[in-house]
């Protein structure tokens, strides 16, 4: 095992990019409680705008079937859905695991979600918490040209920064540019950076059982990212459409490991985005900070695909 994780009793696992990114939680999953290490998983109501066409993530007021925690986390179940009847992939996870997922607002700050994280965490004596992000978008610098959406990303590992003072946060990447965004020498860039900066923890790929975990959550959720991986764990190393083909990607054989950085290396020594965003009192704020640095933004692009599609319905 790896002797960072060694220490710990119970970790929160939190898909970082909203979508599918839960699945991504699983290799990590399997290989702390391989280990005796109770794992809670977690993620974001926030789908991709082909699968929900509502710009942003749905705010806790628009949830249904779930139990309130804080104002910045909520258990999600498996009937746990918007008032419009979408289901997200964390419900669906909370089916097929026969487990309740958390969700994290992040229409709040990350201050305001770091507060409610700790408290959760001493409630439920959770000792580490992992923010786990499919494709690898997380760690960019913020020059790459395909970078388009690191807004909760960076909402997230400004949370995890701040969470890190009181308790224990780790990043973990998986897909290695599985959602298109960044390429591989981009990803070897600042994976080269982090672990200049001694916050490379160590690695860990797909097992046989969690291959067959992921493959029951992909059977139930819609995903291309977290799809990869297993393509990667096949052995099919070759070029794989994704986004309904509008994407092509590479498959390597790192596209089926997780990375583990610390998150003080990343947020301070990588990411551009989530020093931007630092201070900002919500999710708008965040979203109109990164527009104005010349950042792309999943945020804007769903709302400029809202309104097109609103305009369309008029004509």
């Amino acid at each position: 095992m790896l002797k960072s994780f060694s220490n710990y009793k119970k970790a929160l696992l939190i898909g970082i990019g909203g979508g599918a990114d839960i699945i991504g939680t699983i290799p990590t999953k399997l290989f702390l409680e391989s280990y005796g290490i109770k794992c809670i998983l977690g993620g974001l109501p926030w789908e991709r705008y082909s699968i929900d066409p509502f710009p942003g993530p749905r705010p806790f007021s628009q949830i249904i079937n779930n139990d309130i925690i804080n104002d910045s986390l909520c258990w999600a179940k498996q009937d746990t859905k918007t008032l419009d009847g979408l289901f997200f992939s964390e419900s669906k996870a909370s089916k097929v695991l026969k487990e309740k997922i958390l969700l994290v607002n992040i229409f709040n700050s990350s201050a305001e979600i770091s507060k409610d994280l700790i408290s959760f965490c001493k409630k439920n004596k959770v000792d580490l918490i992992v923010g786990v992000d499919v494709g690898g978008d997380v760690i960019a610098i913020g020059d790459e040209n395909g970078l388009s959406s690191p807004l909760a990303d960076s909402i997230m590992l400004s949370t995890l920064k701040r969470v890190g003072r009181t308790i224990e946060t780790k990043i973990g990447v998986l897909g290695y540019g599985s959602d298109g965004e960044l390429k591989h020498s981009e990803l070897n860039n600042s994976l080269s950076l982090i672990s200049k900066k001694k916050g490379l923890i160590g690695m860990q790929g797909i097992t046989n059982d969690s291959s067959k975990l992921m493959r029951k959550l992909i059977s139930k959720i819609e995903t291309d990212a977290s799809r990869i991986p297993i393509t990667a764990f096949d052995g099919n190393y070759e070029p794989a459409k994704i986004r309904r083909g509008r994407l092509t990607i590479d498959v390597h054989p790192f596209s089926q490991v997780t990375f583990f950085v610390k998150t003080s290396i990343v947020f301070k020594n990588v990411s551009l985005s989530a020093k931007l965003i630092h201070k900002s009192s919500n999710i708008w704020e965040s979203n109109s900070i990164l527009l104005n640095n010349g950042f792309k933004t999943e945020l804007d692009f769903e709302i400029k695909k809202h309104l097109i599609s609103l305009e369309d319905t008029k004509l």
